[in-house]
């Protein structure tokens, strides 16, 4: 058959042989260059009559023992059935179609639950590592039978004859059978010796290079199976650069450029041995060596399915095909070597390659004649031709979760499509574009937005590629000096025309000085200006630390455009990315087995450090040894059993079997810890009740509540406002209604610009940054203070209060009489602020509860009279005017640690509970009396 030809009365880009694996029937198609094999009932049935036929001339040896998936009494040879197609894969092999079960299929009647065609397309399974020896050996068979049980595997050859991607292997394993049946002496060792030692047997006597390249894996040396897989992924390789010139690279640099992928920084021995000879495998180091082009997984496995699709559609789609095949096989032998071939979970394309097929296979290209045109030239809406490429806006609406980082990135990307219609209207305008924040957990899918955004802004224009590069602070900062600005520029380069994902970029910051990380952010800043039409930068982490990097340097903050948080998933969430991560794995899961692992994830406490959809990953991690425990308890369990994930595999998700994932402490029963505070705690638990009845109204279809939940913190300097505040967006985001939680603190004068219209943008700047979390403004009284840039400020806070009520909560934060002045300052405060939370003095046995708690905190071992002779120094701090509550407590516990290392200096080899008590000696006489009280122009309460 024609291997080119499309099918006839349609224009397709896929021949008729591969697009038939998108028409609906069976088939059994092993990748590469050879056709699918379509399994038509007329041929199943046939074949399953004549295995049984085979079955039943041969005595069964075994009619009672059971074997995993198959019913009791069934015949060794029909179970064995499976192994004789196995023994006929591609090592390492890739096999796909609903057929692909077809060991299985063809024994159907046997098995415990007949086996039927399956219909996910994007499914796959992978051949054998090692060579297959197609019948059973030693212990397993009645000596007597072993001749009559090889030759009933050799008849069952004979029934797979013609099916391509096996034929060549079936015609070889024919020959080695007949040349086993034809020496007694050496069929007689199959029931005397293990397998091992008959592996390399079959290795020694079976030498002809003929069978060796059916079988590369017949030595058992992964040396001759690298050898086999670069020669063909070289011919694949040079066949499909004949067919796309323009794009292709050296086969040396690619080879290269994957073993990079594969963290390896030197040829493999026995590369000299392929097609590439000595000077070709020199060529391939030094390409090794040159790092400038190293890519992330994600843009590898692009890159790979990019050029077999450019091969696709230049018509040589079986080499396209090859490649995929050998890449996998070459990849697998590379990353295990120099012991057994292991295939790289991070580079494995065969889904992505199927969803392309399917794709081009749907493709209809039409001409301008073919086009349905109306009377008046328009086209007919109902002839509207499918796009080429994907929609990477429906890429992103097709995401879990993240509302609200989808409402941000639709402003983003109808920003953009506005300035290109300026833009093609002639007027000059600089491009939309600007620098980001993604700030979030780990898992939260901030990479995979950034990428969508590229390819958003490659489509409207505004990116001449749209690709993303990721890099780390190891990718950016040297260790010596003078290295780190061309390390940077390196980067930058490389990134150029897409997106520049900097993960952890925090990490870049050090408050020591001398680190090299400086050196990166002044670099980073300059290229960022100079390259800003054809760059984006984004720089992620925890949101926290990205706020403490942005103010710890003026340049990267003016450069930032904005922010993006990425909220945790719900528990919902979470469940709905593990039903698809098990999906996407092959996996099936039983009866009941949904609901357990939901009740597994609600026992995951959520907090800074939570992995999100990596602990998914976890836990899917631990589910799969949890079964694999299971399985190896069987003999020879089924296909659908090694798929199926049951009860058993997931009971064990408790507290014990989730230690290990990020935790935190819980908050609210961490302010119940908290000295003092009575009326405070009170006041909050109030309004988490509250939260909490809206959360359940709200599951219970109810509309929800018109509720201002902004606050009002009032009292003195170190009365524990902000640790409260943290708290409570703790507590809001673990109940759902904030999707990050964090805390970002500032102050009235730091919210009011330099001049008139410089105030908005700074108010807005802040709040982006506390979206999903609460803003915590100190000082708040202050605004008062600023005439009218004072007012304009509160104007915007409160427009901006009002838009982001559902993901904001705003703490204004002051002295409780000067905080007064704020709602004569703007009348609308007060309807936005409902709630005011009283802070009190702490009293002088709290005071020294605190002390005592920072004490046991931080190791000490404070004697009985210590808080005896602290009493009078807290009561003395306690009258002053500028009083500070918790931190004078800091303070003095500070001036007693100091004290005390002057003392334990003087002692000859300190023992360990010297070192850590503290005593009466270590209490200063004296302590502030030196300091002059502050009058803050009115009084302050006691």
């Amino acid at each position: 058959m024609d291997q080119t030809a499309p099918r006839i009365g349609v224009v397709a880009i896929l021949p008729e042989e591969l697009g038939v694996m998108y028409d609906g029937e069976p088939v059994f198609d092993v990748v590469g260059a050879d056709r699918p094999f379509g399994v038509t009932p007329e041929w199943l049935d046939s074949t399953r009559t004549k295995v049984a036929e085979i079955v039943a001339r041969v005595p069964n040896d075994d009619p009672t023992k059971g074997r995993s998936g198959y019913r009791d009494g069934t015949p060794r040879l029909a179970s064995n059935f499976y192994f004789v197609v196995r023994s006929l894969l591609p090592p390492l092999g890739i096999v796909i179609g609903g057929a692909r079960n077809l060991g299985w299929l063809i024994a159907s009647e046997w098995r415990t639950e007949p086996e039927t065609i399956l219909t996910d397309i994007e499914g796959w399974v992978a051949g054998p590592t090692e060579f297959v020896i197609p019948f059973p050996l030693r212990s397993k068979l009645d000596p007597a039978l072993q001749e009559p049980y090889v030759r009933a595997c050799r008849e069952m050859l004979d029934l797979l004859a013609g099916v391509p991607g096996l034929e060549t292997r079936r015609a070889a394993m024919a020959t080695m059978l007949d040349d086993v049946l034809a020496d007694p002496e050496f069929l007689a060792l199959h029931t005397k010796e293990l397998r091992p030692a008959m592996l390399k047997r079959w290795a020694e006597r079976f030498g002809d290079d003929q069978l060796r390249r059916a079988f590369p894996n017949l030595s058992g040396n992964p040396l001759d199976l690298m050898v086999y897989g670069v020669n063909r992924l070289q011919s694949a390789y040079d066949k499909i650069a004949a067919a796309t010139p323009e794009t292709e690279q050296p086969f040396a640099a690619e080879l290269g450029a994957l073993l990079r992928q594969l963290g390896r920084t030197s040829t493999p021995a026995g590369l000299s041995f392929t097609g590439l000879g000595p000077s070709g495998a020199a060529d391939v180091q030094k390409a090794l060596d040159q790092k400038k082009d190293v890519l992330t997984p994600a843009e590898w496995r692009r890159r790979q399915l990019d050029r077999m699709s450019r091969a696709v559609e230049a018509g040589v789609p079986y080499q396209a095909r090859e490649y995929l095949a050998a890449m996998y096989q070459v990849s697998a032998s590379f990353n295990g070597l120099p012991n057994q071939p292991d295939a790289p979970k991070d580079l494995l394309m065969t889904v992505g390659f199927v969803r392309r097929l399917r794709d081009l296979n749907a493709l209809r290209p039409t001409s301008p004649a073919d086009a349905a045109v109306d009377p008046a030239g328009t086209p007919d809406p109902q002839r509207a031709d499918p796009p080429v490429d994907g929609d990477p806006i429906a890429d992103l609406n097709a995401m879990i979760g993240l509302g609200p980082v989808k409402t941000r990135v639709h402003e983003l990307v109808a920003e953009a499509q506005v300035a290109k219609l300026r833009i093609d209207a002639g007027l000059r305008l600089p491009k939309p574009m600007g620098h980001l924040v993604f700030s979030g957990n780990p898992g939260t899918g901030k990479t995979t937005v950034a990428r969508i955004l590229a390819e958003v802004y490659r489509d409207l224009g505004m990116l001449s590629s749209g690709h993303l590069v990721e890099v780390g602070r190891a990718d950016l900062v040297a260790s010596y000096i003078g290295q780190t600005a061309p390390k940077v520029t390196e980067v930058v380069e490389r990134a150029l025309g897409g997106v520049l994902f900097i993960d952890e970029a925090y990490s870049l910051y050090n408050d020591s000085g001398k680190d090299f990380g400086r050196e990166a952010i002044a670099t980073l800043i300059q290229l960022m200006e100079k390259y800003r039409d054809n760059l984006v930068v984004v720089m992620a982490g925890y949101p926290g630390e990205m706020y403490q990097l942005l103010e710890s340097n003026p340049g990267v903050k003016s450069r930032i455009r904005t922010f993006v948080n990425f909220p945790d998933y719900t528990d919902t969430e979470l469940h709905k990315i593990f039903l698809h991560a098990v999906e996407q794995s092959g996996f099936v899961l039983g009866e009941g087995v949904s609901g357990l692992v939901l009740t597994g994830l609600q026992k995951v406490p959520r907090g800074p450090g939570f992995g999100n959809a990596r602990t998914i990953r976890t836990l899917l991690e631990r589910i799969a040894t949890l079964q694999a425990v299971r399985l190896a308890a069987l003999e020879s369990p089924s296909l659908e059993e090694v798929r199926t994930i049951e009860p058993a595999d997931v009971s064990n998700l408790s507290e014990e079997s989730l230690r290990d994932l990020p935790r935190n402490r819980d908050p609210q029963a961490e302010l119940a810890a908290m000295t003092g505070l009575t009326d405070v705690k009170a006041t909050v638990q109030r309004l988490a009740a509250e939260a909490k009845a809206d959360v359940l109204r709200a599951q219970a279809g109810m509309p929800p509540p018109e509720r201002s939940r902004h606050l009002m913190f009032t009292g003195n300097p170190g009365t524990g406002k902000t640790t409260v505040a943290r708290l409570v967006a703790q507590i809001y985001r673990d109940l759902g209604l904030l999707g990050v939680g964090q805390l970002v603190e500032t102050t009235a004068t730091n919210m009011v610009g330099e001049a008139y219209g410089r105030t908005g943008p700074k108010v807005r700047r802040l709040v982006d940054q506390a979206l999903g979390g609460v803003l915590f403004v100190d000082e708040a009284y202050a605004f008062a203070d600023l005439s009218d840039l004072g007012r304009e400020a509160i104007a915007t806070l409160i427009k901006l209060m009002e838009e982001h009520r559902d993901d904001l909560v705003v703490v204004l934060a002051g002295y409780t009489e000067p905080m007064e002045r704020l709602f004569q300052l703007n009348p609308g405060l007060r309807s936005r602020v409902p709630t005011t939370v009283d802070f009190p003095d702490y009293s002088e046995p709290e005071l020294e509860q605190i002390f005592a708690y920072l004490a046991t905190k931080a190791g000490y071992v404070p004697a009985e009279d210590v808080l005896e002779r602290i009493g009078p120094l807290l009561r003395q701090a306690r009258n002053a005017e500028d009083f500070g509550n918790g931190r004078d407590v800091r303070n003095l516990f500070d001036a007693v640690v100091a004290q005390q290392a002057v003392r334990i200096n003087a002692l000859r080899d300190p023992s360990v509970e010297q070192i850590r008590a503290l005593t009466a000696a270590d209490v200063p006489a004296e302590w502030r009396t030196a300091e002059t009280p502050v009058s803050m122009g009115f009084q302050v309460r006691r």
